[in-house]
């Protein structure tokens, strides 16, 4: 029954994290939080027109008091003003208006402040401190309260413009780094454009008389360029820096297309990424229908009696406490307790209550570990024979302070969580199948999937939010099948023979045991069924509710040849265990496709 809760736990989990995932994905590609920070444009319209005339008109909405006393936006290309000559492509600010109380400005590449009014000392001390170069804008130096703001620029745009005898290309990009816009109209007035290309390709585009729209929204740092072709004649009226390019066409048309490409890429993986943190639940209770359900057994909820008194306590703590493939300490402390019990060694405890004392009274063990366990024993032995385990705190201690001590204690760990951390394919593959390849491989499938997108960012441009998200369900994957990894070994594996049984019943064993009710039940006189009990129960986890019982009940049953802690005895081993060692010390314009445009910048605040 454990095993159908955990993988009916695992499908519920894995299922319900995808889904999750894929919902948050969709709350967020809705703009539902992008839209709703403290400053944004509501909208933001823009006219181009052949002759290089650029209207712009913001409507900034400041939501927070006491935040904002510039509200601007910058350039990507040289922006200037007055009688200026440039040779090179530029845009000239014609005309700011701005709300009544502010003071629109302007600072040019080259540093130089103009502000159309409103001529404050405070005021173009903002602009000179805090301005970007190719900057326009409007400041108020008691900061803007709540509300919408509308500004008006005015431009005459010369970007650069290739063209040869069949058609002519502009690349005009209107931001790249920016607040978020909810609302995008873009209008280019003209009757000689011939074909378009938003960047990023979402904008709806109505062709009207004499004139083409484009609208949409645009999220913070979201490209937002448009791209187009015109016919020969175009040359001699549109306004621009222009050169001579062969193939205008072809080299526009065959960017645009591997763009387009790129968000077709990343569209499919992004398809792909929610398929698979989907299907992966499913895939993963298929996987345990075929391979890993077991027969039906009845097997008693109690069990009073050891399922298998012949096997070795380290041997049930392999196999039947946790997982079948893997050992704890507890297999190395209930061997200790048996090798006492067969006289092979003698644990004495010290009268300080600090430790024991271990002496071995034989050198060989029955078995290939017990062996391991007594050469330890014989190994950290001082010279009258006798481990005191109060020796390896003090070497925990002392290695604090002290190299050589350091070194020391790092081979005690090592030796130490060898024996407690013993694994044995052999046997344990006597007993069961390790299913976790199974599951595994979903686990490389996800991280090949992850290292696809990764490569889909080297080619695809404006499409990092959809291979993110990509990203992000690729790691929701590799999380489905890690969990499904991580469980024991037999849910998408299996026992073999009939041992599924006896798992059971060393689990009703292990649970007769860990009720104090139950074991109450029985006489204190059996000394020998309670002394097994106590080896058992600690290879099981549960020795030391063994123990108390039998403090509980008087049980003493050092006569019989067994040992009985009455403290933390094991202490000296579990610390050099967990041993950690101390700390040790010990930096455009004009091209084909998108991201070629000539502008760029955005609008932001501060």
């Amino acid at each position: 029954m454990e095993e159908k809760r955990l993988i009916a736990l695992l499908f519920a989990g894995t299922l319900l994290l995808g889904l999750s995932v894929i919902g948050v994905m969709g709350f967020f590609s809705g703009g539902a939080i992008d839209y709703s920070g403290d400053l944004i444009v509501e909208s933001y319209e823009v006219t181009w027109q052949e002759n290089g005339a650029l209207t712009e008109r913001y409507v900034y909405s400041v939501r927070s008091s006491q935040e904002y006393r510039m509200l601007y936006r910058n350039w990507n290309a040289p922006l200037i003003f007055g009688d200026t000559i440039s040779s090179q492509p530029h845009i000239r600010l014609i005309e700011a208006s701005a709300p009544e109380g502010t003071v629109p400005y302007l600072k040019t590449g080259t540093g130089s402040i103009h502000l159309f009014s409103g001529d404050t000392p405070r005021a173009r001390s903002l602009v000179s401190d805090l301005a970007y170069p190719n900057e326009v804008g409007i400041v108020n130096p008691d900061y803007f309260v709540p509300g919408d703001y509308v500004v008006e620029y005015t431009y005459q745009m010369v970007p650069p413009v290739e063209y040869d005898s069949d058609a002519v290309h502009i690349n005009l990009m209107f931001a790249d780094e920016h607040i978020p816009y909810k609302d995008v109209t873009i209008t280019l007035i003209s009757d000689k454009i011939t074909d378009v290309y938003a960047h990023p390709p979402i904008y709806e585009i109505t062709r009207g008389d004499g004139m083409i729209m484009l609208t949409g929204s645009s999220p913070s740092n979201e490209r937002i360029e448009v791209e187009f072709l015109m016919s020969p004649d175009a040359a001699d009226s549109v306004s621009g820096i222009k050169t001579y390019v062969e193939g205008i066409r072809e080299k526009t048309e065959s960017a645009n297309n591997s763009y387009l490409f790129g968000f077709f890429i990343a569209d499919i993986l992004l398809l792909i990424g929610k398929v698979l943190v989907v299907l992966t639940p499913f895939v993963l209770l298929s996987l345990y229908i075929l391979y890993g359900r077991e027969k039906e057994y009845t097997v008693p909820e109690y069990l009073s009696t050891v399922p298998d008194e012949t096997m070795p306590p380290w041997q049930v703590n392999l196999i039947f406490n946790k997982d079948a493939f893997s050992s704890d300490e507890n297999g190395f402390y209930a061997t200790l307790l048996d090798l006492h019990r067969k006289k092979k060694i003698e644990i004495r405890e010290n009268p300080d209550q600090k430790g024991v004392k271990i002496r071995l009274l034989e050198e060989e063990g029955d078995d290939q570990y017990e062996q391991k366990v007594m050469n330890f024993i014989s190994l950290n032995s001082d010279e009258s024979g006798v481990l005191d385990t109060g020796y390896f705190e003090a070497v925990a201690e002392r290695a604090q302070s002290s190299t050589a001590e350091e070194h020391i204690a790092i081979r005690l760990k090592e030796n130490i969580n060898d024996l407690m951390t013993m694994t044995d394919e052999r046997i344990s593959g006597t007993y069961a199948v390790d299913g976790r390849g199974t599951p595994a491989l979903l686990l490389f499938g996800a991280v090949g999937y992850i290292l696809i997108v990764i490569l889909a960012f080297l080619f695809a441009t404006d499409t990092e939010g959809a291979l993110l998200a990509a990203i992000v369900l690729g790691v929701v994957m590799a999380v489905q099948a890690g969990v499904a990894v991580a469980l024991p070994s037999t849910i998408f594996g299996h026992w073999k023979d009939d041992y599924y049984k006896t798992k059971l019943e060393w689990k009703a064993f292990r649970r007769f045991l860990s009720d104090m009710s139950m074991i109450r039940k029985y006489s204190p006189d059996d000394m020998n069924m309670w002394g097994i009990w106590l080896i058992y129960g600690t290879a099981l986890g549960v020795g030391d509710n063994v123990q108390k019982a039998m403090k509980e009940l008087k049980v003493d049953v050092s006569e019989s040849g067994y040992y009985v802690p009455t403290y933390f005895w094991f202490m000296g081993f579990y610390s050099i265990s967990r041993f950690s060692p101390p700390s040790q010390a010990g930096a455009g314009g004009g091209g084909f496709g998108a991201g070629g445009g000539f502008g760029g910048g955005g609008a932001g605040g501060r």
